[in-house]
């Protein structure tokens, strides 16, 4: 019997106020055009935590990320399946911005009440989440 792979992929939930940070993606062919947090793979042998930290740090360009866990959300879409890890930042050292050009067009706060489109659908997930001390979100089947 083979077994499935089931990548772990991280995001981090950057909050100033109620505004929340969110990258755009371009150039991926992955939800380009798409607002969604600053996030990847995980690396084999890699910390869920440390490869949160690690891409938030690339993409964004802060330092000495402090994190805590929000809630994990497995997903299922384009032949694939795995667990998206999600951190809040408590902390982070500078200002984030567009630290991955090739990857990523625009870097804007925006209201949580008012997210702009088109955004990553799971990021009300993570919000309500959030809100309702919820650790655990079952995926979303069609």
């Amino acid at each position: 019997m083979t077994r499935d792979a089931f990548p772990v992929v991280v995001h981090v939930l950057m909050l100033r106020g109620d505004e929340l940070f969110l990258l755009r993606r371009a150039n991926s062919g992955f939800l380009d055009g798409y607002y969604v947090l600053p996030g990847g793979h995980q690396h084999a042998g890699e910390g869920v935590e440390s490869a949160a930290r690690r891409e938030c740090e690339e993409e964004t360009g802060v330092r000495g990320t402090v994190l805590s866990p929000v809630c994990v959300l497995p997903y299922l879409g384009d032949g694939q399946q795995g667990l998206n890890f999600v951190f809040e930042a408590l902390h982070w050292e500078g200002e984030p911005g567009v630290a991955e050009p090739e990857g990523f067009s625009e870097a804007v706060w925006a209201s949580s009440q008012s997210l702009p489109e088109p955004h990553a659908p799971w990021i009300g997930d993570v919000l309500r989440c959030r809100a309702e001390g919820v650790w655990f979100k079952e995926l979303h089947r069609p």
